[in-house]
């Protein structure tokens, strides 16, 4: 069932797209699917959410009505926007769901073999000064801990059984990961290969400098860690409290507004213009306490998402590299900020009794 609607919709998107984006995301993401059908379900699932964004209007809202006497009831033009702004949020946002999906898988593959290249590498020297030619000393390097590294290499070994030359397969291996670092290290041994040289000394030297590279990336990540730590503890923590702390204000302002308007009420014309000259009546409170809390909730939302894109491009020079942090910080910030909510007005609530 799933497989002919995935065909069907998986025919809406062009062919070109299909092969020259999607079939080499999902070889570099070690994925063995079908494009056509792996495109034709997510186009199917994304269209089905923004369906179910597009009916909310008819169907989350009269349910809060009912379940929780919420009265949310908007009009005709102002439910149309509704409708038409939960589609496309439904629609794009699981785009970009499957989108950020694939990119992480991809990425996660190209840190895991540039970080066991090295090792690799070593190990290909070896069998080399040991005697063994360079298909062999490849061959025999294969471990199971390499990971997706080993997948490739069983294939380009496999490939050059064929038609094909150990060098050319070996340069495919480039363009199944995803990873500058791979695909210039087997461009490298591949010409090397056919020029001749002493493969096991340029193995070696290339794994030192990969090793070495891979270190002041660490370095410089670690490097790093503080101003992310400041970054997390000013959305997560401060923001949440300072947010608090001014609904509360509100909540005592408004309090003493009509504590003075009421003691205004009892005084003659009189009394009332000297207090006024002396500026002791208060003026009414344009921003109530509600009208600051959905607001603390809006700005902790947006605080979140700036603050994951920041951290992904401070740690990794990408901004998707923070993106999968927002939730988590959404969440905690939110959760922080109903938790000093109440305990902000437990604390300062007495003070709206003066």
């Amino acid at each position: 069932m799933f497989t002919g609607i995935s065909t069907i919709f998986g025919s809406i998107i062009p062919k070109k797209f299909v092969e020259q984006k999607i079939r080499i995301a999902l070889q570099r993401a070690g994925s063995r699917d079908d494009p056509r059908t792996w495109v034709g379900l997510r186009v199917f699932v994304s269209i089905l959410m923004g369906a179910i964004g597009f009916l909310i209007p008819f169907s989350v809202f009269p349910l809060a009505n009912f379940l929780f006497n919420a009265g949310i009831n908007f009009e005709p033009l102002i439910n149309t926007i509704l409708m038409i702004g939960f589609a496309i949020t439904g629609l794009i946002g699981t785009i970009v769901i499957f989108y950020l999906h694939i990119s992480y898988v991809i990425d996660g593959r190209k840190k895991m073999v540039e970080s066991i290249l090295p090792d690799f590498l070593f190990l290909v020297g070896n069998n080399l000064k040991s005697g063994m030619a360079p298909f062999y000393a490849f061959r025999s390097a294969v471990r199971p801990e390499f990971g997706p590294l080993s997948e490739e290499i069983k294939i380009a070994t496999q490939k050059s059984l064929g038609v094909e030359s150990f060098s050319e397969a070996l340069k495919q291996i480039g363009e199944r990961i995803d990873s500058k670092v791979l695909s210039d290290t087997t461009k490298f041994f591949a010409q090397a290969l056919r020029s001749g040289g002493h493969l096991a000394q340029l193995i070696e030297t290339t794994a030192s400098d990969i090793k070495q590279t891979n270190r002041l990336k660490k370095e410089l990540v670690t490097s790093t860690k503080m101003y992310t730590m400041f970054i997390l503890f000013v959305v997560i923590v401060a923001s949440p409290m300072l947010l608090s702390v001014s609904v509360e204000f509100l909540h005592i302002l408004g309090g003493i507004s009509a504590q003075t308007s009421g003691i205004s009420g009892g005084m003659d014309s009189a009394a009332i213009q000297e207090q006024s000259g002396m500026g002791l009546t208060a003026g009414a409170v344009s921003i109530t306490p509600e009208f600051m809390q959905t607001m603390g909730y809006f700005i902790i939302f947006v605080n979140s998402l700036l603050a994951s894109v920041f951290i992904g491009t401070l740690g990794g020079g990408k901004i998707r590299d923070g993106l999968k942090y927002a939730p988590l910080m959404i969440i905690a910030g939110l959760v922080l900020f109903v938790i000093c909510l109440a305990l902000v007005s437990g604390i300062l609530g007495g003070f709206t009794g003066i």
